[in-house]
């Protein structure tokens, strides 16, 4: 899976496939919704906003997306 790394508690948040979040901190782990209310495990707490940040929506960029030229 990928994540990201909060940056001051260093715990890393990871979309499980399912519209979950996991939460993995010094040895725990934790299921969460994406609004940061606990499911399971035996992490309890985490930072709703992270979980907000990784289990939303992928916008696309036009900045980042592939564009077709005309060649006229």
């Amino acid at each position: 899976m990928n994540g990201l790394k909060h940056p001051f508690s260093g715990a890393i948040y990871e979309q499980d496939g399912e519209g979950h979040i996991r939460v993995t901190h010094k040895g725990k782990t934790g299921l969460f919704h994406r609004s940061g209310q606990w499911i399971s495990g035996d992490l309890l707490e985490a930072d709703p906003q992270m979980c907000n940040w990784v289990g939303g929506p992928i916008i696309g960029n036009h900045r980042v997306t592939s564009q077709t030229a005309d060649a006229t």
